[in-house]
């Protein structure tokens, strides 16, 4: 089992306060100190399964890996930012046009897309 931690470079956090206004930078922030990538393979020699688990310190129970989907990644996320006070989304209406709350999902996103980029076939 590989387990470590998520540094940034200089220039990520260019990338992360230039390119993308959009996003919540103490938000993001959060998240990228607590989480932790662990890297293990399961399944024998032959056919080897290469599984992602993210989990974040300090918030236990909040954890995916890479079998789960995007928007169950997203929902888990979601949740554990309201069940303890970090993010106040509201009602999460997903029709109703809150600049607030679509800064805060399209931050969850950016850190999804950046902890676990999405595979070229």
């Amino acid at each position: 089992m590989i387990m470590e931690r998520i540094f940034l470079f200089e220039s990520d956090k260019e990338d992360i306060t230039n390119k993308h206004e959009e996003i919540d930078r103490k938000l993001m922030n959060f998240l990228l100190r607590r989480a932790e990538k662990k890297e293990r393979q399961i399944g024998d020699d032959e056919y080897p399964i290469n599984v992602t688990e993210i989990s974040f310190s300090d918030l236990p129970g909040y954890g995916f890996n890479s079998f789960s989907n995007r928007k169950d990644m997203e929902r888990k996320i979601i949740n554990m930012l309201e069940e303890n006070e970090i993010a106040d989304l509201g009602t999460y209406n997903t029709n109703y046009l809150d600049k607030n709350r679509q800064r805060i999902i399209k931050t969850i996103r950016y850190f999804l897309n950046f902890i676990m980029p999405k595979r070229q076939s």
